[in-house]
């Protein structure tokens, strides 16, 4: 799981400031606006990825897998959008995403 997350996360440290425009913006922004959708688009399939890692645990069911793959994601949205994260590295992010 964490070999999606890392990319994400290093894209978003490229430009911190406008990383976290984009975060708010997904959040908060209009979901009929194209690059709105595009992004929440990313966010299901990075999701659905993170739950297909999940799936392959025959124990893990597909609502568990769903649900811990939102969970991650909204943890990973909560790291990288924080204003105390705003001079963290990815590193620090990932490792504190883990």
């Amino acid at each position: 799981m964490m070999a999606i997350v890392r990319p994400v996360v290093e894209c978003n440290r490229i430009q911190v400031d406008n990383g976290r425009v984009y975060l708010r913006e997904m959040v908060f922004g209009n979901p009929a606006e194209p690059h709105q959708h595009e992004a929440l688009t990313i966010t299901e399939q990075t999701e659905e990825a993170v739950a297909a890692v999940l799936r392959r645990n025959a124990q893990v069911s597909e609502a568990y897998a769903a649900t811990a793959a939102r969970l991650l994601s909204a943890v990973m949205f909560l790291a990288m959008a924080a204003s105390v994260n705003v001079a963290a590295n990815a590193d620090e992010i990932v490792h504190d995403i883990r």
